[in-house]
């Protein structure tokens, strides 16, 4: 409920790879399994009708349909944004993106990421093998295990040498623009909250959630406990059952009004009620320690290091991309429902940075880069 909206990523290249990365996740460590595929020629490419070409390459519509058909595979809302004309023309043109990317990728960073591919491919001929609907749609598609071991190969292995591309410079310069995010603090809070967390309808205006929360710091204030009046009052569910506390957090991950509050209020004294878009919170900083960078732990440096890699492949997504495309030209479709365009949908409780047609598609980006967790 705390986390800033802006930290997860949606871009179209971190969002394609979650719903592979859910996929995955369910998989077992297994022995090493399938036959090699050719890394260097996409499924079905020079089959059938040309629909779009880009500098040194061109996409088929036997192609696209393939990786569509693995796409939806993996991502359970994915047939119903490819529904929508302009989407699904986002997702070819972030399609091409992938396939430049994967031509400059070098044997090393390929060889890298084999035995993740290995155990996606296991993983998903097993379920393949079991699920009739699942090898229903692979039929009408097109697709085969290989297919979908060289679309993955292809995700994991860009994802990979962007990643690796990352200088501790780079990681750095996310620092320097705002040490305090790093910060280790621990904090206790009470959220009283404008809409009901199980219902997400609303449930206090302003003048009265702050009114309760004014009401929950004077009985703290007065020796109330934590633990009792939290579990009794808080609609964070994350912290409710202990005390409202949070321990040993960065304040980067937390809402903007929360953070600056978590670092500056004074510490072992309860604050005035702060307001974000949640509601009023009663908080606590129980304690504060600065860090160098020297002292950010490596778990919070990988980190950084996926979110420059992730701005990295945004850039390029962007500004390169573009002007590579010389050609598209997808059969026209009516669209079955509203045609949404780059509209995003998100839980409360992450940031949300990056754009693309993919993105509202069931997919989560900050994930994207967490598939080897």
């Amino acid at each position: 409920m705390l986390h800033n909206k802006q930290q997860r990523s949606r871009s179209g290249f971190r969002s394609f790879a979650v719903g592979l990365v859910l996929l995955l996740a369910v998989s077992v460590a297994l022995a090493a399994c399938g036959k090699k595929t050719d890394d260097t020629k996409a499924p079905a490419s020079g089959e059938g009708k040309v629909i779009a070409e880009y500098k040194d390459g061109t996409v088929t519509d036997k192609e696209f349909d393939r990786y569509l058909g693995f796409f939806s595979l993996v991502n359970e809302q994915a047939e119903m944004y490819l529904a929508v004309p302009s989407m699904k023309e986002q997702f070819l043109r972030e399609y091409i993106g992938y396939k430049v990317l994967y031509s400059r990728v070098d044997d090393k960073s390929k060889d890298a990421s084999k035995e993740e591919v290995d155990k996606f491919v296991d993983q998903f001929k097993k379920t393949a093998d079991s699920n009739a609907e699942m090898k229903a749609k692979m039929e009408k598609s097109g697709l085969t295990v290989d297919n979908a071991a060289w679309y993955y190969r292809m995700i994991v292995s860009v994802m990979d040498h962007s990643e690796q591309s990352v200088k501790e410079a780079d990681m750095k310069a996310i620092y320097d623009k705002t040490p305090s995010d790093f910060n280790n603090i621990t904090v206790r809070h009470i959220l009283i909250g404008f809409k009901d967390p199980a219902t997400g309808k609303d449930k206090l205006s302003k003048a009265d959630a702050l009114k309760k929360a004014q009401e929950v710091k004077q009985k703290l204030e007065a020796g109330g406990d934590w633990t009792a009046l939290a579990k009794q009052y808080s609609d964070d569910e994350g912290s409710k059952d202990k005390g409202g506390v949070y321990e040993n957090q960065e304040p980067r991950v937390w809402v903007e009004a929360f953070k600056k509050a978590a670092n500056t209020q004074e510490i072992g004294k309860i604050g005035d009620p702060v307001e974000t878009e949640y509601g009023y919170h009663v908080m606590k900083v129980e304690k504060r320690e600065t860090r160098t960078w020297e002292q950010v732990p490596q778990a919070t440096k990988d980190e950084l290091r996926k979110s420059a890699s992730t701005t990295k492949l945004n850039d390029f997504m962007a500004n390169e991309l573009p002007g590579l495309i010389t050609k598209v030209d997808l059969p026209k479709e009516e669209a079955t429902g509203t045609d949404q365009g780059t509209g995003t949908g998100t839980d409360a409780g992450t940031k949300t940075e990056g754009s693309d047609a993919s993105k509202d598609a069931g997919t989560d980006s900050g994930a994207a880069t967490d598939k080897k967790k």
